[in-house]
């Protein structure tokens, strides 16, 4: 008898849907939890200083040292 048989195959199959399924359901939870929970409320404001405390900071002081890059060469 062939050790690697249709039947193999079928259980092989059946096992890797089922936990891609279980995957897919649990990301869904996770997202409802989230949502549930402001997570993303959280995230989006947390973005939006983080880009506040770039543009308000590190664009300048890139451009100063530029700046002085320039004078000193």
């Amino acid at each position: 008898m062939h050790p690697f048989s249709s039947l193999t195959i079928g259980i092989f199959v059946a096992g890797y849907i089922t936990a891609r399924w279980d995957l897919v359901t649990r990301l869904y939870e996770l997202a409802i939890f989230a949502w549930d929970h402001g997570v993303i409320t959280r995230a989006a404001k947390a973005f939006v200083i983080i880009s506040l405390i770039f543009a308000l900071i590190a664009i300048p002081l890139d451009r100063l040292a530029a700046q002085e890059a320039a004078v000193v060469g």
